[in-house]
């Protein structure tokens, strides 16, 4: 809080300041739209600074500088407290407010001055730099007002209307060109100094930050020796160090008891011909310090197993802290610890409170002392503190001499939690319950939203176990794959989650997952047939199922009578015939046809004619640079190319407007540099929003985003230089993708990406770049690297490493080969492109569903492990489609006659008569977890693609 307050009155650094807090919160991984806004509200209590100090009674102000005449026009204001204060207390809490509890103002007048605020040494003293020069006539006044606060909320001493501090006028002759020094912590002669603090000293003018240095500003012994130390200047305005504070740190704790002096010389200089005025005085200060030395450790006694400073159910009853004094406490000592966490018993959000306790030493020297705070954090149903971050702080004591508090260790992270976490849902997609996940892959990446933010979870099905990967601070959590193959049934989960105080839940969380887009099973006399909505998952009730023997005819020959589907979206059909066409239509939806299959049980995808897509939007935050923009990539991104989104010249920090597969988690990753690449390294930044704004903290993935609305999600890039994989080049020939104008080619060469297939993720994860070089005739090499830290980030989701060439010509026919790549850099480089599905045109008008005929260029049992499929889509006049799926049954060549089923014969309304645009896609892609023409998950052909051809559009005429 203090640095954003401080700017507060400088309209610059504000503007500046507030951009750098939205862009913060914009990147930060840990922060979801569910999360709560940031605390703004002010606490009575403050957690004591480390070093600082708490007193008993009412804090007191020691003294105010500067007072009296004589004093230069930049001279600044100075209070100091006899402990530790509570900064929010006392600071404005807006650029509009004049409410701040210590004020500058012109004598006769009630309105505060602009200044910045600071505060050293651990809240024991003020510093307010007025943003403009004083004026040498008014008499100025330091005010203190009611409601400023110690660190325990305990209030100075003040009358309604305030307590004048100090008088002072800026009215120093301009002739004066020396500085002098305003004010010193410690003060000469002070007794009670501790020995692990920092001296300051305050100048009436700034100096020259040159000459601050240890050869001027001297810390001694009292006997005269150099005390090793470190000379800062911890303030500056609009980027310029500010010479009129300087702070002195000594290198290691001081001698107990002992005494030390502070020298300086004229060595100090001040504008072109100032000197520091410090009339002789050498030294200038002497002063003692205090005998006690603070603990060297504090932290939560014999906590759970792996849950190091959480205080949770098991032991918050029983908690004790554990502090380390040093070789030179002695018995009789008193070592005070305090626990510091949100207040339970108001309802301000970010109100502090504290407990204490006090233990008195048994034995001198080093040791072990263990604070008890048994009973004192309350009950389970009325703890003392909300659940959130703990602080820790201990101090020893010696009379009236205290050190200044000791917090626990940086790397540590304590917390209070005594709420069980609890799963709120899993999915999307799933149940309206929240406890049935729906899934179209063959490896689940199980995802859900708990009530906080977990340390583990861990997920049991028949299929096998998975644990977590990552969750964020609004309870989003993904798991590792989970293989299920193809599973025409539901599977059994049960779920257990803890949290990170180490709260297990009280019973696991059981469901189901189920599978859809499988064609699996061997017919047998009864054929199930599925209908699912594609971007839910949801079943489709009420769907018309048709069914073929064998390839359809016009008219239907073999046809059977139409079946509506169940609540479950399944119709079931007693066959004798060995093959079937399936086609399902519903109002309200795209058509499907599943073409001659062999499969006993088949879950096909009907897309909406609404809500069928979600809308992505965000920014890639990079270094801008001549020329530089950024590509991104989303494993949700409903088009199913995999060359990533290309943010503008005009724009190049914002992502364009992309449509998303709704309720898919997004696996978001980008990179920077000049586009397209023409040589290595072919990106300069790279970012993955699972890895953090770090590329080091695991982050779950970005949450699904319903159908019809926007998701907002954004990523950061990182310099890559040293974290790139480079391959080896590797041709490809294009001239094998028959009917592919290599004249005309989009961009004048094929565009070259790297992609990795995760499992549990239906679209591709960009991980790299690359650019082509044609070489001779129709060969180009292909250059390719990727984000090493993105490629070892996604290893828990089982990645396929592909590199991706496509050439994509004017009529908007497409050729894509992927390359498998098996890490760090071999190249598995395959067949090559296969020649286009071209679409023959048809002669005239069809009546009813048309015969489309196209050139064959896939070899699916030429394939080892690899299935080819085709997908023949027409489109209506209204942008109605009806996709066909087709596997490859025969070998390379000739043509391929697909006839749309008849809907006709059986009453049931298809596409709209009038012009179809059709299209041809073929794919080769591979089976991890085998199967085969009839046995297949429609998912795999994008996430293990390996050639890809898309004919152009042909307009059919129907009747």
């Amino acid at each position: 809080m203090m640095p954003l307050l401080r700017r507060a009155f400088l309209p610059s650094l504000l503007l500046f300041a507030s951009g750098c807090d939205n862009v913060g919160r914009a990147f930060d991984p840990s922060v979801d739209p569910g999360d709560p806004d940031p605390v703004t509200a002010e606490s009575t209590v403050q957690d004591v600074p480390e070093g600082g100090d708490v007193r008993s009674g009412r804090p007191k102000v020691k003294a105010t500088y500067p007072t009296g005449s004589g004093w230069p026009t930049t001279v600044p204001i100075v209070v100091t407290f006899n402990e530790s204060v509570n900064e929010a207390s006392i600071l404005p809490t807006s650029v509009q407010a004049n409410d701040a509890r210590i004020i500058l103002r012109a004598q006769g007048t009630t309105q505060a001055l602009p200044c910045e605020y600071e505060f050293l040494v651990q809240g024991r003293m003020l510093v307010m730099r007025p943003v403009t020069a004083l004026s040498e006539t008014p008499t100025y006044e330091v005010v203190l007002f009611p409601d400023a606060r110690d660190c325990d909320g305990v209030r100075f001493d003040v009358p309604e209307a305030g307590t004048v501090l100090a008088e002072f006028q800026a009215n120093q002759a301009e002739s004066f060109v020396d500085g002098r020094i305003l004010a010193l912590y410690p003060v000469d002669n002070a007794r009670d100094f501790a020995r692990e603090s920092e001296l300051v000293i305050v100048f009436d003018r700034p100096a020259n930050v040159a000459t601050l240095t240890d050869a001027h500003l001297q810390l001694q012994t009292a006997a005269g020796t150099v005390v090793p130390r470190t000379v800062a200047v911890p303030f500056s305005t609009l980027g310029v160090p500010d010479g009129r504070v300087v702070t002195i740190a000594p290198n290691a704790t001081l001698a107990a008891s002992s005494g030390f002096q502070l020298v300086v010389d004229d060595g100090v200089l001040f504008g072109a011909e100032g000197t520091l005025d410090f009339r002789g005085r050498t030294p200038f200060a002497r002063f003692d310090t205090i005998a006690p030395q603070a603990p060297s450790r504090v932290q939560l006694h014999a906590p759970l197993t792996g849950f190091a400073d959480k205080i949770n159910l098991q032991n918050f009853a029983t908690a004790q802290l554990e502090v380390d004094v040093p070789a030179d406490a002695l018995a009789g000592d008193k070592v005070r610890a305090r626990i510091y966490g949100g207040n339970l018993a108001t309802t301000g959000t970010g109100d502090r409170t504290f407990v204490e306790r006090t233990t008195e030493l048994t034995t001198s020297g080093a040791a072990t002392v263990v604070v008890d705070f048994s009973g004192l954090l309350g009950t389970a149903t009325k703890p003392k503190f909300d659940d959130g971050s703990l602080t820790f702080a201990a101090q020893l004591q010696r009379g009236s001499q205290t050190s200044g508090f000791l917090h626990q260790p940086d790397t540590a992270e304590p917390e209070f939690d005594v709420t069980l976490p609890t799963v709120q849902r899993v999915g999307p997609p799933g149940s309206t319950d929240g406890l049935d996940l729906w899934s179209d892959t063959e490896s689940v990446a199980f995802y859900g939203v708990a009530s906080e933010r977990l340390s583990s979870a861990s997920l049991t099905t028949t299929a096998g176990s998975a644990t977590m990967v990552a969750s964020s601070a609004a309870g989003r959590f993904v798991m590792t794959p989970l293989a299920i193959a193809r599973a025409d049934r539901a599977i059994a989960y049960t779920l257990t989650v803890t949290d990170r105080a180490g709260n297990l839940v009280a019973v696991p969380y059981a469901g189901t997952i189920r599978q859809r887009g499988i064609v699996t099973g061997t017919l047998a006399g009864t054929l199930t047939v599925e209908a699912y909505d594609e971007a839910t998952l949801a079943p489709i009730a009420d769907a018309t199922v048709l069914v073929d023997n064998g390839e359809p005819t016009l008219p239907a020959t073999a046809q059977s009578v139409p079946v509506l589907t169940d609540a479950n979206g399944q119709a079931s059909f007693n066959v004798t015939a060995p093959s079937h066409t399936i086609t399902i239509v519903r109002a309200g939806y795209d058509l499907v046809t599943l073409y001659d299959t062999q499969a006993a049980f088949v879950s096909l995808p009907l897309r909406p004619a609404t809500a069928a897509t979600a809308t992505w939007q965000g920014t890639a935050q990079f270094t801008p640079g001549a020329g530089v923009t950024a590509i991104v990539g989303n494993t949700a991104v409903a088009s199913r190319g995999v060359l990533g989104v290309r943010t503008s010249n005009a724009a190049p920090s914002t992502i364009p407007d992309t449509a998303l597969v709704p309720n898919r988690p997004q696996l978001i990753t980008g990179f920077a540099g000049a586009f397209e690449p023409t040589a290595n390294p072919p990106f300069s930044s790279h970012g993955a929003q699972f890895l953090g704004n770090d590329l080091l903290t695991p982050t779950p993935p970005g949450a699904p985003a319903a159908g019809g609305t926007t998701s907002h999600q954004n990523v950061r890039l990182l310099p890559s230089t040293g974290q790139i994989t480079q391959l080896g080049v590797f041709t490809r020939d294009f001239g094998q993708a028959t009917g592919l104008d290599l004249g005309s080619l989009v961009g004048g060469l094929p565009r070259v990406r790297m992609t990795a297939s995760l499992r549990g993720f239906e679209g591709q994860a960009l991980v790299g770049l690359g650019f082509a070089t044609a070489t001779s005739g129709t060969l180009y090499s292909v250059d390719s690297a990727y984000s090493t830290t993105i490629g070892a980030g996604v290893t828990a989701f089982s990645p396929l490493l592909w590199s991706v060439a496509e050439a994509q010509d004017g009529l908007g026919r497409i050729s894509r080969s992927r390359v498998f790549v098996v890490p760090p850099s071999t190249i598995l480089s395959g067949g090559g492109p296969f020649p286009l599905p071209l679409i023959t045109a048809p002669s005239g008008p069809s009546t009813g569903s048309p015969l489309v005929d196209f050139v064959d260029g896939l070899d699916g049992p030429g394939a080892p492990q690899a299935v080819a499929t085709i997908d023949v889509t027409a489109t209506d006049s209204a942008g109605r489609r009806w996709v066909l799926y087709v596997v490859d049954r025969d070998g390379v060549g000739g043509t391929d006659d697909v006839q749309f089923p008849d809907l006709a014969t059986a009453n049931v309304q298809g596409l709209a008569a009038g012009d179809w645009s059709l299209v041809v896609e073929g794919r080769l892609w591979s089976t991890f977890f085998g199967g085969g023409v009839d046995d297949f998950q429609l998912t795999e052909r994008i996430r293990t693609e390996v050639e890809y051809a898309r004919s152009a559009a042909v307009t059919f005429t129907i009747q």
